[in-house]
C-alpha cells in the first residue's frame, strides 16, 4: 500500500532508516525562538535607542517599546530555561544517532572558539556560551562511553547517574550561593564550572563576563540525562511518531532544526545586518548605527 510506504521514520521503499522528524522539528522550534529572542534583544537594547533618537514613527516606537516589555518579562526568561534544557535533552540524545561524537564534539569546541576569538574582538564576549558547554558535555559522553567499552546501555546508566548528580549538586551549592555569593569562589580559575565557581561581588577581579554564559553545572546535566534516556526512546532508532510526510506543516521547522548549529554560529551577525540596511535605508539614512 503506498500509504504504508513510510512509517514510524523508516523508508521501506528503499529500505533505509531517515531522520527520526520530531528531534529535528523539536530542535527547529528551539532554534527559532532562539532566533526570536536574540532580535528582540537587538531591537530593544542595540538599535533601539538610537532609533528612538531619530524617528518619529509611532508603529517603530510601539515596536521598541514591546521589544523592551518582552525582554524584561517572566515569559521570556520561563522560555528561554525550557529552551536550553530541550536544547541539552536534544543534543543528549542526538549522542546515540551520531557516527563520531569525538569528531562532534570538536567541531563544536572549534565553533566556540571561534565565537569566543570574535566576540572578544568587538568588545562583547562570549568567554563560555552554550556552544562551549555542548562541546565538554559530549566530550564527557565520549570519555563514558570509552570507558564503558561503548556498551549503550553501561553508557546510559552512568551518563543518568552523572547527569542527575550535576543537576542536583548544582541545585544544592546554589541555594548557598544565593545567600552568599562569595562563599565557594575566590578567583575565576574555574568559572565555567558553575556559577558559583566564580566571584559575584561587583567590581571583583573574580567577577566573570560572558555575553552568553551556561556552564557546566547544571546544563551538562541536562544533555547527559538526555543521552541516558536515547536508548531507552529510540531502541531501534526508529521514530516514535506516524510517519507525517504527506503534511507539511512540520518541514520549515525541521529544516532549521536540521542546521541548528550553522544557525547557531551565523544568526546574530544576519540579524544585525538586517537591522542595519533597514536603520540605513529607512531610519537613520546612511547611516549603519552598528558601524
Amino acid at each position: 500500500m503506498q500509504g504504508a510506504e513510510k512509517t514510524f521514520g523508516i523508508d521501506v521503499r528503499k529500505g533505509r532508516r531517515s531522520r527520526i522528524w520530531e528531534l529535528d522539528f523539536l530542535r527547529g522550534v528551539c532554534v527559532l525562538l532562539m532566533v526570536f529572542d536574540h532580535a528582540m534583544y537587538d531591537l530593544a537594547l542595540q538599535f533601539g535607542n538610537t532609533w528612538i533618537n531619530a524617528t518619529d514613527s509611532e508603529f517603530l516606537i510601539e515596536m521598541i517599546e514591546r521589544a523592551r516589555e518582552y525582554w524584561r518579562s517572566e515569559l521570556r526568561y520561563t522560555v528561554q530555561d525550557i529552551v536550553v534544557w530541550l536544547f541539552a535533552l536534544l543534543c543528549g540524545i542526538s549522542c546515540s544517532f551520531s557516527k563520531n561524537n569525538f569528531k562532534r564534539g570538536v567541531e563544536v569546541a572549534l565553533f566556540a572558539g571561534i565565537i569566543t576569538v570574535v566576540t572578544t574582538a568587538i568588545g562583547s564576549p562570549i568567554t563560555f556560551g552554550i556552544l562551549h558547554m555542548f562541546a565538554v558535555a559530549i566530550l564527557v559522553w565520549v570519555i563514558v562511553n570509552v570507558c564503558c567499552g561503548g556498551d549503550k546501555h553501561k553508557t546510559a546508566l552512568v551518563c543518568l547517574v552523572l547527569g542527575l548528580a550535576i543537576i542536583f549538586i548544582d541545585y544544592g551549592f546554589m541555594q548557598a550561593y544565593e545567600l552568599d555569593p562569595n562563599a565557594f569562589a575566590d578567583d575565576d580559575s574555574f568559572f565555567w564550572l558553575a556559577h558559583w565557581m566564580k566571584g559575584a561581588v561587583p567590581d571583583s577581579a573574580a567577577e566573570v563576563v560572558s555575553a552568553d554564559y551556561y556552564p557546566v553545572f547544571p546544563t551538562a546535566g541536562y544533555m547527559l540525562v538526555g543521552a541516558a534516556a536515547a536508548p531507552a526512546l529510540y531502541p531501534k532508532r526508529r521514530s516514535l511518531l506516524p510517519w507525517l510526510g504527506k503534511y507539511d506543516w512540520y518541514k520549515p521547522f525541521s529544516f532549521w532544526g536540521k542546521i541548528a548549529l550553522w544557525v547557531y554560529v551565523l544568526h546574530q551577525v544576519v540579524l544585525a545586518v538586517i537591522f542595519a540596511i533597514v536603520s540605513f535605508i529607512f531610519v537613520t539614512p546612511g547611516d549603519f548605527v552598528i558601524i
